[in-house]
């Protein structure tokens, strides 16, 4: 990847629970389109897949424990509230 290439994260969101969980992150846009496609058919109709533009590559690997995706998602003003932070059981 060369460092002009758009990066995305992907939160899934529960509109419900008000519970969001970081899914991935450090994807270029064709990693983001083929994530969602395959993933997307398979959400509750009360959840959704909420993708936001990384400012840079976060250096921590695995999305769900990185801290710059938690605070990213936490700034979005598409919640209703502040949602609590559902860590995914792989």
């Amino acid at each position: 990847m060369n460092e002009e290439q758009s990066l995305t994260l992907i939160v899934a969101y529960d509109r419900t629970k008000n519970e969001y969980a970081v899914v991935m992150h450090n994807q270029t846009p064709e990693e983001t389109e083929r994530y969602l496609g395959q993933w997307s058919r398979h959400l509750r109709p009360d959840c959704s897949f909420i993708v936001l533009d990384q400012a840079k590559r976060h250096t921590t690997e695995d999305a769900t424990r990185c801290r710059a995706c938690r605070d990213t998602a936490l700034r979005l003003d598409k919640f209703e509230s502040r949602p609590a932070l559902k860590r995914r059981i792989e």
